[in-house]
């Protein structure tokens, strides 16, 4: 079968929705069942690349201009974007089917199947910039209706979908992420190194990653953190993995004090290279987001052996199971005893780090990969499309 993807958000540094482009279509590729075509802008690959680590990939390929130029770009770019699309879905990139992995699909004629992460611009507009939401808001409903198929990330999502745009559930099929296999239990001695060069050493620090903005929910981390003994703090710095996104000026100013102590380190971006062993050297993950599509961090701790908190809503009970703490995103007090706990019994840490190790193994990119080839199978002979 021959599936041409929208693979843009691979030019960018790489957030939830590159990383679920690069897994997915790298385990389709080993399946040796589907010939991809991937559109990176102004040109299809036909196999998964990234660009060189710290590269402004967007600039290579032609449409940075947009950003630089214009003050809200997110419509125009869209609109640029169908332009170069049309051009390759009709005349360069014949194939039989279109996979849109980012919400809002590209003009194409043919069996569409369209993979919706989460609906967090609808339920929790206040956290995403208003130019985003009001792209979501003008073209979603649109692309949901020409969607033959379509693909949520966890029954949570699927659930939302419905709520929001009644979508029948014969359109509507969960495909589980996983985490890669770099994420791993490693030795400590083999990340003393690694760690070393961020200035952290294994087994002392807790670690929590994610874009900075309101929805990963960093402020009742750092309240609940500042209310640990001053001896922990002093041991265990907390670490922010992750860009600087939007809304974030409270959330600074609330934690300036641990910030200048360097109790709370904000590494920012974090080289790919250096997230695996980043996880792996925890003594605790810590994740209390408010809304998520899948949570894919939380998999990734469970699968470096690594005790896991997190929140109870929205997905995430999918991921952890009975395989981690999880606490109502706003109790303060609660996750400050948890916390607490496992950073001072570390063989109650260690059992729930190794809790978690065996239900991150129960997530598969290949079985992913394998439920999304049905899909296509599905959307194909919905529309009774003979495939070449």
């Amino acid at each position: 079968m021959r599936v041409l993807v929208n693979a843009t958000p691979l030019l960018t540094t790489l957030t939830g929705i590159g990383q679920y482009i690069r897994h997915l279509f790298m385990a389709l590729q080993k399946t040796g069942k589907t010939e991809l075509r991937l559109y990176s802008g102004l040109s299809c690959a036909d196999r998964v690349t990234l660009p060189p680590e710290g590269e402004s990939a967007k600039r290579q390929r032609g449409y940075g201009w947009l950003q630089r130029l214009v003050p809200k770009p997110r419509g125009l770019r869209l609109v640029a974007e169908k332009l170069m699309f049309a051009h390759h879905s009709r005349w360069q990139a014949k194939t039989d089917l279109y996979h849109e992995p980012n919400y809002l699909a590209l003009p194409y004629h043919g069996p569409l199947v369209l993979t919706v992460c989460d609906m967090s611009c609808f339920d929790h507009p206040q956290t995403h910039p208003q130019d985003r939401v009001r792209l979501m808001e003008k073209h979603l409903p649109e692309s949901l209706q020409r969607a033959d198929q379509i693909i949520v990330i966890s029954k949570a999502s699927g659930d939302a979908l419905q709520r929001w745009f009644s979508i029948e559930p014969s359109r509507i099929t969960t495909t589980y992420l996983a985490a890669d296999a770099r994420f791993r239990p490693r030795d400590a001695a083999a990340l003393v190194p690694t760690l070393a060069g961020l200035g952290l050493a294994p087994g002392q620090y807790i670690l929590s990653v994610g874009t900075l903005e309101p929805r990963k929910n960093l402020g009742t981390l750092f309240a609940a953190y500042g209310r640990l003994p001053a001896r922990l703090r002093a041991i265990y710095p907390l670490i922010v993995g992750g860009m600087r996104g939007w809304l974030t000026g409270q959330l600074l100013k609330s934690a300036e004090d641990m910030l200048k102590r360097q109790e709370i380190r904000l590494l920012g971006y974090v080289p790919d290279a250096l997230i695996p062993p980043l996880f792996a050297g925890a003594a605790v993950f810590c994740y209390p987001s408010r809304y998520e599509g899948f949570g894919l961090p939380v998999l990734e701790a469970m699968a470096s052996g690594v005790p896991v908190i997190t929140s109870n809503t929205t997905s995430l009970p999918e991921v952890v199971g009975d395989a981690g703490v999880m606490l109502d995103p706003d109790d303060v007090e609660g996750l400050t005893d948890r916390l607490q706990q496992l950073l001072e019994d570390r063989v109650a840490a260690a059992t729930l780090g190794g809790l978690g190790l065996a239900r991150a193994q129960t997530f598969s990119w290949a079985r992913c990969a394998d439920e999304t080839l049905a899909v296509y199978e599905a959307a194909v002979a919905g529309r009774g499309v003979r495939v070449g």
